[in-house]
């Protein structure tokens, strides 16, 4: 009696086990036995990738027409799929970069962010100075050997600020030239 491969994804439910038969004769076959063996392993649908493969065993068959051996089989688990997505942000013109976080789809057997063996790196090209236009907000570098890790982009717009131009007061003595008119400006940022 041979206990047959199987594989699983990290964090699904095990899959059936079953077994393999080599030596009936007379048109026996697995309903035949007085005692059906007993598929077993040490794996739960929380077993991680790091501990594959894990063994499968067959015992405790009997038979009186037969003299039965087993022979092991594998589990093998596989990564889970886990994607990372960048959240989408906004600033104002001159203002400092937000906090840059992100989301997670795909975790579990309880797991969140902090099961991560390396956390994601969030990262954009835009900076407090950057001009109004929307850049690219990427994740990059997070590590688990549970997962199969997937990055997805988010967006920073960078919205406009606020500038009020006032007009300045002026006065002239009647009949004399117009003064020169002048303006002052209140919301400049970066040096603007």
């Amino acid at each position: 009696i041979t206990a047959d491969n199987q594989s699983k994804t990290y964090g699904a439910a095990l899959p059936t086990l079953t077994a393999s038969y080599t030596g009936f004769v007379n048109g026996d076959d697995a309903t035949s036995l007085s005692t059906a063996p007993v598929l077993s392993t040490l794996a739960t649908a929380a077993s991680s990738v790091a501990g594959s493969p894990y063994a499968i065993t067959a015992s405790g068959a009997a038979d009186n027409n037969y003299a039965i051996t087993y022979s092991p089989a594998t589990l093998t688990v596989g990564q889970a799929n886990l994607t990372i997505t960048a959240d989408n942000q906004s600033k104002t013109y001159g203002a400092a970069l937000p906090t840059l976080t992100a989301s997670y789809t795909g975790f579990v057997n309880g797991d969140d962010a902090n099961n991560l063996n390396a956390a994601p790196v969030l990262s954009t090209p835009a900076t407090a100075a950057s001009p109004v236009a929307t850049y690219t907000i990427s994740a990059s570098s997070a590590v688990d050997p549970n997962y199969n890790i997937n990055y997805a982009l988010g967006t920073l717009t960078v919205g406009q600020a606020a500038l009020t131009i006032t007009a300045d007061n002026q006065s002239k003595t009647c009949g004399a030239a117009l003064p020169t008119l002048t303006a002052s400006y209140t919301g400049f940022v970066n040096g603007d």
